[in-house]
């Protein structure tokens, strides 16, 4: 069962890690309109195979009994929104590592909540901001929109990560308190009250949906963003959660890095800024110190 876990966890990085690579193939869309279209097609996807397990059914049932659930469900639908915004704006590789950056986030949640993190977590946050600054400040430069374009896609990057490191931590603190939702249940209420929400959002914007430009190329395109890099991962992360230990599963995000900056090159022939490399160096071994950190904790 373990084994079956970690496949999960592995296929869920390269999955995340293709995000990019569709969201960048497809017809300039609006964020919000391709957004809802992945969460559509997620939904489409899972739904039956939801409807087959009776267990799936009854976790969903409690997730929608429970507020705090739809509060999970639309940190996670904001995270898509605000990621496929990023992935639209600046580089694959980039947009990649400042989504791995969750723990950098939990360490300012715990200091919020008077849990003070010890100096290795401290060092470990300083060097993966130190990473990212070097990532950022080259894209600093108001000479033209290009440099504003990847920066402002960088920022919003970095609150999808924040918004993710939110849903993790309060999940966290729901299950210490035993009263945590099902994962499971709290995916598929995500990909429902995402869709219904953004499609609802796509109808009444003044902005030109662009769904005209579609063509058979942009729906199979579709299609790989709503099933690959949408559900399969979702549904992954979640077995993950429930069957590996916390620190194991939060290592996945380190990954994601690698695979969107190997797919990026191979696929979309992007080059990698002469920051990114030692950028991403400092940002992941100073992640690497803040897991390692967690994972003496658990061991003692």
């Amino acid at each position: 069962m373990q084994r079956n876990a970690l496949l999960a966890a592995g296929l869920t990085s390269l999955m995340w890690g293709l995000t990019g690579i569709f969201v960048r193939l497809l017809p300039s869309l609006p964020p919000l309109t391709v957004t809802a279209g992945r969460l559509l097609v997620a939904l489409v996807v899972v739904l039956p195979i939801f409807g087959l397990f009776r267990s799936s059914r009854q976790s969903f049932k409690l997730a929608l009994e429970r507020p705090i659930a739809h509060v999970l469900a639309l940190l996670l639908a904001g995270y898509f929104l605000l990621a496929t915004a990023a992935f639209q704006m600046a580089p694959v590789a980039d947009v990649a590592l400042l989504l791995s950056t969750p723990p950098l986030f939990i360490l300012s949640f715990r200091r919020m909540r008077g849990d003070i993190p010890n100096h290795t977590e401290i060092g470990g946050a300083l060097l993966g901001v130190a990473g990212i600054g070097l990532i950022l400040v080259p894209r600093m430069s108001f000479a033209g929109d290009s440099p504003i374009h990847h920066l402002t896609g960088n920022i919003l990057a970095v609150c999808a990560a924040g918004l993710t490191a939110l849903y993790a931590y309060t999940y966290r603190i729901l299950h210490e308190r035993g009263v945590a939702p099902e994962t499971i249940g709290v995916s598929l209420l995500t990909f429902i009250s995402g869709s219904v929400i953004l499609v609802l959002m796509v109808s009444f914007a003044s902005t030109p949906s662009g769904l005209d430009t579609l063509n058979g190329h942009a729906l199979l395109v579709f299609l790989g963003l709503g099933v690959l890099s949408t559900a399969i991962p979702s549904i992954g992360f979640a077995l993950a959660s429930r069957r590996l230990p916390a620190v194991v599963t939060a290592t996945i995000s380190l990954f994601i890095p690698l695979f969107a900056g190997l797919f990026a090159f191979l696929i979309l022939g992007e080059k990698l800024s002469s920051m990114f490399i030692p950028g991403s160096i400092l940002v992941l071994g100073g992640i690497a110190m803040i897991l390692r950190q967690g994972r003496g904790k658990t061991n003692d």
